[in-house]
């Protein structure tokens, strides 16, 4: 359970008791969360039931992708002309792109964006195609702008995707009027969100979550991380205050809820930053993102591999076939999804549905240039080479759920949730962590509140004991009943450390307060 899916979880539960309201939020988009709230308003969950609950959610996304994907390649197969023979090809990238890159692991709603990516691009094949009608149109409006109700990014593509349509498509000059038909449906779609959002951020607002990233990554806006803003214009109007400078400790029991209140609504404790282009800090955020474009080519090398073959090869022909012209759209989405991300931050998850897109179209085009006996072997050669590494991912995680069920071990969160029980905690006791806090599930677990943050875990750790003793006065005159580290400090020989077993690796260690710390120690 990652950070971003412990700030939906708590957004599904908070939903599931007190309505579709409770989904509004500045950062988070409400379509992944509410999928998670009918599952729990359903199956009412006890806390050891909601983990894999939720990872059984992910698993009918995405199987909710894969029927969208099988849609549009039965339209994209109509399009370019071409026999079944691309379908087992096709579903190798599918499954590359989807499983590799987005994976069904995370608690995020990158599958539901990939399953809306690829209806929209059935969609759009079909437009291509004789005789499109206006529910066609209709129904590209209406997946686009159910997208932006999972993530707000997908608002600027569909825009994309339909200038993009208008310019590229067959025929284009004889689709204006249909085409916007689907601008008006999709920006009807999306309306109320975007209504909702300016009222809650008090200004025209989409959501906040591109103009956060991009003060995080391009400006670096990163005082929560307990430094200063490094800029006078990016001071906040309410951010986490702090209740010691050394350590730097910050505060959040309100007025935001959540497990980690901080996470749960970001756009509150970040509101009033003003985000600004300059370019030396749009170079370097760019620089950061062609490193994680590099990795993400690595992971594609089979697929990379066999289109720089294919190139070489179509360059020994002497007369070429015209690619399909529908491939253009195809190639050139993709890459603008790549360019605005770029901009400001991207990881591969984002993607992946894009790639799937992409790596289709490059290979139909490469092929059709090539001569069809030649480009069928190298696409089987790619295929079994990504089937081998599948099947080396594979064997690693079957020895593991093979060791699994004959030693059968306890979740890391339960573990730790069970032995902060075990310490007296309760549901809704305030804790502190230290360091990032990107394991924290095991709160949610607990029904325990993360209220206070001390960033810097290498400060923390080489405290003397007098402002050990101070960090433990000021935590426990706000509530707070325990504090929880990866590592203990060099002086905890002067305070009562516990440490919870989590796994055979990984132990916690915990500070027990109470309402009043003695002033000195015998």
């Amino acid at each position: 359970m990652n950070p971003d899916g412990l700030s939906y979880l708590d957004l599904a539960s908070a939903a599931s008791s007190g309505g579709p309201a409770k989904l509004l939020n500045g950062y988070w988009s409400p379509g992944y969360p509410a999928l998670l709230g009918i599952a729990i308003f359903l199956f009412r969950p006890t806390p050891a039931q909601e983990f894999p609950l939720i990872h059984l959610v992910n698993f009918l996304i995405f199987v909710a992708g894969l029927w969208a994907f099988t849609v549009f390649l039965r339209y994209w197969l109509k399009t370019i002309d071409q026999s079944r023979y691309l379908t087992p090809f096709a579903f190798c990238i599918f499954l590359w792109f989807t499983l590799k890159f987005i994976g069904v692991q995370v608690v995020t709603p990158d599958l539901c964006v990939a399953a809306i990516v690829f209806l929209a691009a059935g969609i759009s094949c079909r437009l291509s195609l004789p005789e499109p009608r206006w529910r066609h149109y209709l129904s590209l409006g209406v997946v686009l702008g159910v997208g932006y109700n999972f993530k707000a990014p997908v608002l600027p593509l569909g825009l994309t995707l339909l200038l993009l349509l208008y310019f590229l498509l067959p025929a284009a000059g004889h689709t204006t009027r249909q085409l916007s038909l689907a601008l008006v449906v999709l920006l009807a779609v999306a309306a109320p969100l975007i209504a909702a959002l300016s009222v809650h951020a008090h200004r025209l607002s989409f959501g906040e979550a591109g103009r956060l990233n991009y003060a995080w990554y391009a400006n670096g806006l990163r005082w929560n991380a307990g430094h200063e803003p490094p800029i006078p214009h990016s001071i906040p109007e309410h951010p986490a205050p702090k209740l010691l400078t050394t350590p730097v400790t910050l505060v959040f029991a309100s007025p935001i809820s959540g497990t980690y209140p901080l996470w749960y609504e970001p756009s509150y404790w970040y509101s009033g930053t003003n985000v600004r282009f300059l370019w030396g800090q749009q170079v370097t955020a760019i620089k950061e993102t062609l490193r994680t474009y590099k990795g993400m080519a690595f992971d594609s090398l089979p697929f990379l591999s066999g289109a720089i073959v294919l190139a070489v090869l179509s360059l020994q022909e002497k007369q070429r076939s015209a690619a399909p012209q529908t491939l253009s759209w195809q190639i050139a989405w993709p890459l603008a999804a790549c360019a605005m991300y770029a901009l400001v931050h991207v990881e591969s998850r984002f993607l992946g549905a894009f790639l799937v897109l992409f790596w289709l179209a490059m290979y139909t085009a490469l092929m059709s240039w090539t001569d069809l006996r030649v480009a069928m072997a190298v696409s089987a050669t790619v295929l079994c080479a990504v089937m081998i590494l599948f099947l080396n991912d594979l064997a690693k995680d079957s020895a593991g759920i093979a060791k699994d069920s004959v030693h059968p071990r306890m979740p890391e969160y339960q573990s730790a949730g069970l032995g902060l029980r075990d310490l007296g905690l309760k549901s809704g006791d305030y804790l502190a962590v230290i360091g990032l806090a990107n394991d924290c599930y095991y709160a949610r677990y607990d029904r325990l509140r993360i209220v206070a943050q001390i960033p810097d875990a290498r400060e923390f750790r080489h405290l003397s004991a007098p402002q050990l003793q101070l960090v433990e006065q000021r935590l426990a005159s706000i509530g707070v009943k325990a504090v929880v580290a990866s590592d203990r400090p060099d002086t905890s020989q002067f305070a009562d450390w516990k440490d919870v077993r989590v796994s055979d690796s990984l132990r916690l260690s915990v500070l027990l307060l109470s309402p009043e710390v003695p002033a000195t120690r015998r």
